[in-house]
């Protein structure tokens, strides 16, 4: 016997009539078919104690009794919640259609004549006492569901950021942090979070899964697991992003990807750096409603392993927030089946930026987007707004002790004119020195300066020497310095760039604007050449155990990012990283770019160099071109071969390791490369370089 006919001859059933011979019939009847749980009642008053007393499965009920009759047992069951679904199968000798009409107005399941037609009885009893258990069944499953969906909806709101964190994180930084999230339905696919990563330093992440419901929930608590695993690269965000696309792809369910933005944002300067993996634009606004978009694009996370993700910056200011969402916002139709798209959605971003409490300007954009929804959400939503304060005046980017340029000018002369317009053009601190005294107290003070600017009208003794007066990390990374002199000293620039390994020459007749153009870009390269350090001491991702590798790239950034993964293998990997930086961005810009050293030189001093690097890519004689490192390392030495596509160089003139300087205007970064290996040699026509790093005995 099956489960289902046990539970059914197992029923409890009260048959309630007023003749005794009807119950022994009714009675007889099911006992023989294999019930065993019957009971009885004489009258319509009996069988409600009956009921209150015990609830059974089922009631054959007789219509005509006296005290209360069967119409009005049948209305009160239905009356009471308890017993509204009881089965209640109607027995009567009369089948008038109006009698049939009253009896299931009354509440009556079914009916069944008199005299009784047992096969008839039987077939409707098990009929519904299967139907009863079959909904009791489904009832318990939708029941556990609920329990269970429940728990898994608590789960996935565990993962949100805690209050007392986020409280923590508003403590440390200044800042508040305005959230909102809502799935579409039991179960979603957005999730964000921060952490704080160090005293100067928070982490914020806005993510949205592929799909609705379980199966998406599913991939976020992977998702979720797996960031646990790379918490010592959550400073960088693109690492971040490339481990955990690579952990992830081969587990996520083809089809499914998530969308992500990850930046992490220094507290005390503003400075953010961000990775994006496809999710909307974030949005800068100020209280006074100006925005402007970050790029967040990039290729989701489990698409294909071997995306790769770019670091990118921007600086945040005091009274500004930055407010990241999923794409419901921009696409969720409204009662004409129209979406407000990215433009309709920024220009509400303004408009309710100055309308009231700036850390309520998601509560405000919500208000907007339910007023606009004609029905249910259909897609997870999530709003995240990070407001910054006003920044006091130890926290403010251009401090004393906090970077920016030095430079060495008289206070009336041209240099010094030039810079007091930087604050027009951008943000940039400048330290002024009279003299070298000055610039030494400077770096002493001030270890993080990222460039020198020197007037060609000091003494040329003193510029000669200008090398003791400067910090180690800046002589560690080359730290740009610029000459900046009338037409006639450009003579002597060039012999003092031979002794002091200075960047660029500048012509002060080229103005304000070139000047600052070329600054920045100075700056640029070495904070990459910084990063890079930095990146190689801290990283964890290392080529291990491999004796030989092969790369291909053709950007600036992924030169970065794979000459931190192979200068960890080196006993001195943070000069090897400087050195792999130099040889990989020039055959980058010279090789795959065709950009050579006048024409980068013109490009800076426009300040359209990015935007150049940016066109080029993008067409036909470029786009494919890429240049490939080769790794491989013995017991005594490591090298690196890096060749590109480009037409070389006169390498000739470089051959060997220059002892005091660059011989030739446009060598200063191949001194700066050889200074960081043992051997570099150039092959063919200067478009392939064989670097090798000797392996200390231990």
């Amino acid at each position: 016997m099956n489960k289902m006919a046990a539970d059914i001859r197992a029923a409890r059933i009260l048959i309630v009539d007023d003749m005794a011979i009807m119950q022994r019939v009714i009675g007889n009847c099911l006992s023989k078919a294999g019930f065993e749980n019957l009971s009885y009642a004489a009258d319509g008053q009996e069988a409600l104690d009956a009921i209150e007393a015990e609830m059974p499965d089922l009631l054959v009920l007789d219509l005509n009794m006296p005290k209360v009759s069967g119409y009005e047992v049948c209305r009160i069951l239905r009356a009471s919640e308890k017993t509204a679904n009881l089965p209640i199968l109607v027995q009567s000798a009369s089948e008038t259609p109006a009698e049939r009409v009253e009896v299931f107005n009354s509440g009556a399941t079914d009916f069944v004549s008199k005299p009784i037609n047992q096969p008839e009885l039987l077939a409707r009893v098990c009929m519904h006492l299967e139907n009863k258990f079959l909904i009791k069944d489904l009832s318990d499953f939708h029941g556990r569901m609920r329990a269970e969906l429940s728990m898994a909806r608590e789960m996935q709101h565990s993962l949100l950021p805690d209050k007392e964190d986020l409280e923590e994180i508003e403590k440390l930084s200044g800042m508040s942090f305005e959230a909102y999230y809502r799935a579409s339905f039991e179960l979603g696919g957005d999730l964000w979070g921060a952490w704080a990563l160090d005293d100067d330093h928070i982490g914020l992440y806005v993510l949205d899964v592929s799909g609705h419901g379980v199966g998406a929930a599913l991939n976020t608590f992977r998702l979720h697991a797996t960031m646990s695993r790379f918490e010592a690269l959550r400073h960088n965000p693109a690492i971040f992003l490339d481990s955990l696309n690579r952990a992830l792809q081969p587990t996520f369910p083809l089809g499914q990807f998530a969308t992500m933005f990850y930046g992490v944002l220094n507290v005390r300067t503003g400075d953010l750096q961000y990775a994006g993996a496809g999710a909307p634009r974030p949005v800068v606004v100020s209280k006074n409603g100006e925005t402007r978009l970050l790029d967040s694009s990039g290729t989701p996370v489990g698409i294909i392993a071997s995306a790769k993700y770019e670091n990118r910056t921007t600086r945040l200011h005091s009274d500004e927030s930055l407010l990241c969402y999923s794409d419901v916002l921009l696409e969720a139709p409204d009662e004409n089946d129209q979406f407000i798209g990215e433009d309709g959605f920024v220009a509400e971003v303004r408009a309710e930026a100055g309308a009231g409490d700036r850390r309520e300007l998601v509560k405000r954009l919500l208000d907007h987007f339910y007023k606009r929804l004609p029905g249910e959400l259909p897609d997870d939503l999530t709003a995240v707004a990070l407001h910054l304060g006003h920044l006091p005046d130890a926290l403010k980017p251009s401090t004393d002790t906090d970077g920016g340029i030095v430079a060495m000018a008289a206070p009336e002369g041209a240099l010094a004119a030039m810079i007091s317009v930087f604050p027009q053009l951008g943000d940039i601190k400048v330290h002024l020195a009279e003299d070298m005294a000055g610039v030494e107290k400077v770096f002493r003070t001030n270890p993080h300066i990222q460039a020198l600017l020197l007037d060609m009208g000091h003494p040329t003794e003193d510029l000669t020497r200008i090398n003791n007066a400067l910090g180690e990390e800046f002589l560690a990374a080359a730290g740009p310095i610029v000459l900046v002199g009338a037409e006639e000293k450009a003579t002597d620039a060039e012999t003092l760039s031979e002794i002091i390994n200075s960047s660029r020459y500048i012509d002060q007749s080229h103005g304000a604007e070139a000047l600052f153009a070329t600054v920045s870009a100075e700056i640029e390269e070495y904070m990459l050449r910084r990063s890079v350090r930095v990146a190689v001491e801290t990283a964890e991702i290392s080529v291990s155990d491999m004796d030989t590798a092969s790369y291909r790239f053709r950007t600036r950034e992924e030169a970065k990012r794979i000459a931190t993964i192979l200068a960890s293998a080196c006993d001195e990997p943070g000069a090897i990283a400087i050195g792999l930086t130099e040889l990989m961005v020039n055959a980058v810009e010279h090789g795959c770019l065709d950009i050579g050293h006048e024409e980068k030189g013109d490009l800076i001093e426009k300040g359209r160099l990015a935007d150049e690097i940016k066109h080029r890519r993008t067409q036909a004689p470029y786009a494919d071109r890429f240049v490939q490192i080769d790794f491989r390392r013995t017991p005594s030495q490591i090298s690196f071969r890096i060749k590109d596509p480009g037409k070389g160089f006169d390498h000739q003139a470089f051959v060997g390791r220059p002892q005091d300087g660059h011989t030739k205007k446009h060598g200063r970064g191949l001194t700066m490369a050889c200074s960081c290996f043992d051997e570099l040699t150039f092959l063919g026509n200067g478009n392939e370089a064989l670097a090798i790093h000797l392996v200390k005995a231990r």
